[in-house]
């Protein structure tokens, strides 16, 4: 099991907030805005434009689209929710994943944030899998919001944070942003481990053998490696819970959160698989179901 080691303290002093004016973005820009004014961060606001020939007729014009999107991002940085933020509006042209790696570096960006429409009628920008390209190859960790997402309360502030974990090196990756997460808002931290149904027939340890999973041997021995996970001198306001649930990962991250968490955080690969029991896309079903902010962190960061 890879060393936790939790930062002092989340460090936002830039964050990048990525629009394509859609109402998915315009709920991203609230938890946005809440980070912005409680972490003191300069805000890069960026739309960015499919790459246009420049076509006769029926086709777009690129000017002209260039010239329209300028408008909505002026209009929305003119806001009255802008008022007190350090900011600044970008346009940029190309594939989304791309244009936002080159920013991250550019300007130093220490969090994504991105809206999504879910897993039907996905909109322009972040249409099919293009959140999951952007948060599984982004170098800094990225918060995505969901269409079911809720605001968190008046003050901005995060009551209750989810980790969830299937022990891979990859996933321990979001474990420091958790905890810091909960120090800096006093808030509870559940970690959290889905195992199989309980009475599945694992693969045979040898020739002959066929054991039965005892979920109450499971229940105990997960609980211990979620409770070795954190590192020792953690100073948290509340005890850790530990929580061990068995079933799809997805949807038993989804349903848990749902009761009372304000933020799940997951530590993700770059690649288009995660490890062996979570699958292919279980952090990008989680973005899209869930009913708050789903932080990402990967294995490659700007620290």
């Amino acid at each position: 099991m890879p060393t936790v080691i939790a930062p002092t303290h989340v460090k936002l002093q830039n964050i990048l907030f990525a629009t394509d004016f859609t109402p998915s973005a315009q709920l991203a820009l609230s938890y946005t805005l809440n980070l912005a004014h409680r972490y003191d961060a300069e805000v890069y606001v960026v739309n960015v434009l499919p790459h246009l020939p420049f076509v006769e007729t029926v086709q777009p014009d690129p000017e002209q689209i260039r010239f329209l999107a300028q408008q909505q991002l002026a209009a929305l940085v003119g806001s009255q929710s802008f008022k007190g933020v350090r900011h600044k509006e970008l346009i940029e042209e190309g594939e989304v994943e791309k244009v936002l790696h080159t920013l991250v570096w550019k300007h130093e960006i220490d969090l994504i944030v991105i809206g999504t429409h879910g897993h039907k009628g996905l909109g322009k920008m972040l249409m099919g899998s293009v959140a999951e390209e952007v948060f599984r190859n982004a170098e800094c960790p990225v918060l995505t919001v969901g269409p079911h997402a809720t605001r968190w309360e008046i003050d901005g502030k995060l009551r209750h944070i989810l980790y969830a974990t299937d022990f891979g090196p990859e996933s321990v990756h979001g474990l420091p942003y958790a905890i810091s997460l909960a120090e800096e808002n006093r808030a509870r931290l559940t970690l959290m481990h889905v195992a199989p149904e309980p009475g599945v027939v694992l693969p045979e340890p040898e020739p002959g053998a066929m054991p039965v999973v005892d979920p109450r041997e499971v229940v105990a021995s997960t609980e211990k490696q979620l409770r070795d996970l954190v590192p020792y001198g953690t100073t948290l306001w509340h005890e850790p819970e530990y929580m061990v649930q068995f079933g799809s990962p997805a949807e038993m991250i989804v349903r848990i959160a749902a009761q009372s968490v304000d933020m799940i955080v997951l530590g993700v690969k770059r690649s288009a698989a995660l490890t062996k029991h979570l699958g292919a896309g279980v952090a990008y079903k989680v973005a899209c179901e869930a009913t708050c902010p789903v932080l990402t962190v990967g294995a490659r960061f700007r620290g």
